[in-house]
């Protein structure tokens, strides 16, 4: 299967929306040295592009099913680079930031019709493995694309903004490649689990699909994890940065630690852990671990235990993500499969820039009271603000961390208050 041209191209298709905001997070620092920015107010170009996306690619995807996936592909694909690369010679923060919104418009019809015709490509056993394959490639994704914005990043952050100019040669040769009759309806009625049912009547309400008991839940159970994995990623880092006081290459290779664990087990385990205990028991098993694995993440006191725990994590993540998508496509009608996983997706980005704007007020609120970092005691944990009564601090941190783990917190903030 790793040999079919179009699964490669629409995998290749699919990572461009890592690199959306792979290109600009490596060099945010030196960007805002040049434009002389408020470090807050830059942060809103990493993110400006999640809320965009999430917006449109429900609409592309309505659009790919009612003209044709190619014909939302290569439009979409051609703006990508344009705006893309375009960022590499503006003047200042707000025309980046424009282009920055519009670049996210553009990657919402690439992500609606790639999966869209992954979706119609593919089916049965098979749409659920390339669905692996996809989630594998994102998550590989995650790896390389920072690293390769970092080294061009090296030269001068602008020389970073010409990655976006592979969407051209995609452009390209995908009427050559994709340019296929899509198969019938009949083709799609096999499933990955047993107690998957796809709709089969012709004409569905959108509306009534969306909100059908077996699409739904699924829906909503990718917005909460999508969300819940960006926070993570947030939170990790500061929690190794103060708790276990790790360098940045260190920080670097657990979230790579991460991710490759992740594409591993998207790419060659869920399939067959799928086809062993059952498509749902295994989304469950998965659930139970990454769950066990965010208490862990707070317990950690090792950098060798936290390269487990993220191992770990990143099984889990792998193997959930992927096996929904797979279920929500074996649950949509043909016709509907660009808008129905294309509404998963934009979901996911929801979830992300939901997050995103909990833990900015999350941050705000912290550093109004005092000019320390949030708590480490849970990842997922609201920032509990350093001052006010110390006894109802210590109430909530005995309730999550052990005596150990309270002492060193207390030394750290009057470290800290000594030296501001």
């Amino acid at each position: 299967m790793l040999r079919d041209a179009k699964l490669i191209l629409l995998l290749a298709i699919g990572t461009l929306t890592v690199m959306a905001g792979a290109v600009i997070a490596p060099n945010l620092p030196n960007l805002v040295t040049d434009f002389q920015l408020n470090p807050e107010i830059a942060g809103i170009l990493v993110g400006t592009h999640l809320i965009t996306v999430a917006l449109s690619v429900p609409f592309f995807g309505i659009l790919a099913d009612r003209f044709g996936a190619l014909t939302v592909l290569i439009p979409s694909l051609i703006a990508y680079a344009i705006f893309g690369t375009v960022g590499a010679i503006v003047p200042g923060f707000r025309s980046l930031l424009a282009l920055r919104s519009l670049l996210g418009i553009s990657t919402g019809g690439l992500t609606a019709s790639s999966m869209g015709l992954l979706g119609k490509f593919y089916h049965g056993e098979a749409r659920q493995q390339v669905l692996a394959y996809a989630s594998g490639a994102l998550a590989i994704a995650n790896i390389c694309y920072p690293l390769l914005a970092g080294l061009l990043g090296s030269i001068g952050w602008r020389w970073a903004f010409c990655l976006y100019g592979l969407a051209i040669p995609f452009a390209l040769i995908s009427p050559k490649l994709l340019n296929q009759r899509e198969p019938s309806d009949a083709q799609s009625q096999d499933s990955p689990d047993a107690d998957s049912k796809p709709q089969t009547a012709q004409s569905v309400p959108l509306l009534a699909l969306v909100t059908d008991r077996q699409i739904f839940p699924i829906l909503l159970a990718m917005l909460v994890t999508c969300g819940t994995i960006y926070v993570t990623f947030i939170y990790v880092p500061i929690y190794m940065r103060d708790v276990l006081e790790a360098t940045t290459a260190s920080i670097g290779a657990v979230l790579a630690t991460t991710a490759l664990g992740s594409g591993l087990i998207a790419a060659f385990g869920v399939r067959r852990l799928a086809q062993t205990f059952g498509g749902l028991a295994t989304i469950g098993v998965a659930y139970g671990l990454m769950a066990a694995m965010l208490v862990a993440f707070s317990c950690v006191e090792t950098l060798p235990l936290m390269f487990a725990v993220a191992i770990a994590f990143g099984l889990a993540f792998g193997t959930i993500m992927p096996s929904l998508y797979g279920h929500l496509s074996a649950r949509t009608p043909t016709e509907f499969q660009a808008t129905i996983l294309s509404m998963g997706t934009g979901l996911g980005f929801w979830g992300s820039f939901y997050r995103r704007s909990c833990l900015r007020r999350s941050w705000h609120v912290t550093a109004s009271s005092a000019p320390s970092p949030p708590p480490h005691s849970l990842p997922l944990a609201r920032a509990v603000s350093p001052s006010g009564n110390s006894a109802k601090l210590l109430h909530r941190l005995k309730s999550s961390v052990d005596r150990r783990a309270i002492v060193h917190f207390i030394h750290h903030q009057g470290l800290r208050a000594k030296r501001s």
